[in-house]
């Protein structure tokens, strides 16, 4: 049936109906409003102290208005460390794609980790307690992209070891070492036990990071590496 008969015209590529744009900026900014409150309540009560009606509550929201974007609490988590991991790579592989000398790299992939993690340091917090517990394909998934982050640092290792700039020790698990010292400073930033900033943190790791790649044992024994 055709227009002139009465009936629906059949659509054309000209007559696509567009996103409305305003619409696509509410749906964004209300899934941006529940992404930042359940990152707080999992903060301030834990994540399994958390539920999905905690959050529309906290929102003024019905419950049934966050379950219009998320099924559950397990998916904002996703969504938030995936953020938080994409934003500590995608920052460090500017550095990465340097030529500067690895131990040059090295101390800014160290300085930039520290500053992601102190600057967002809610999420990492919860991160750090629960990526192993959950379980399935997106959390697997998260689980390999940390794993590639890990692989990437130890490549900028193994360059700085060919170069003679760094002792011969297992490049993977040096990063490792490395990146588990820079994530525990999340245990203790912000309370008494410290008063210095970010940036003198995110220093000083550099420098500790460093003088362990540099200084120690240089024997002629080979340590067998571990990739």
């Amino acid at each position: 049936m055709t227009a002139r008969d009465g009936g629906p015209a059949r659509r054309t590529s000209g007559d696509r109906v567009r996103p409305d744009p305003v619409e696509a900026a509410a749906t964004t900014d209300r899934r941006e409003q529940i992404l930042q409150t359940a990152q707080k309540l999992f903060a301030d009560k834990g994540f399994r102290g958390t539920s999905l009606d905690d959050v529309a509550k906290q929102l003024g929201f019905r419950q049934q208005a966050v379950y219009h974007y998320f099924r559950s609490k397990e998916e904002i988590l996703y969504e938030l460390i995936d953020r938080a991991g994409q934003a500590i790579a995608t920052s460090a592989q500017l550095t990465m794609d340097t030529d500067m000398p690895p131990t040059d790299k090295l101390a800014e992939i160290v300085r930039n980790h520290v500053r992601q993690l102190l600057n967002n340091i809610d999420i990492f917090r919860i991160q750090f307690s629960e990526l192993f517990k959950l379980h399935g394909d997106r959390a697997d998934g998260l689980r390999r992209d940390m794993f590639d982050y890990v692989r990437d640092v130890a490549d900028v290792i193994e360059a700085g070891q060919r170069a003679g700039a760094f002792v011969d020790v297992p490049p993977t698990t040096e990063a490792l070492l490395i990146l588990g010292m820079c994530n525990g400073t999340t245990d203790w930033y912000g309370s008494s036990q410290s008063n210095l900033n970010v940036e003198e943190i995110a220093d000083y790791a550099a420098r500790m990071a460093l003088s362990g790649l540099i200084g120690g044992d240089r024997r002629d024994a080979k340590v067998v590496r571990q990739r």
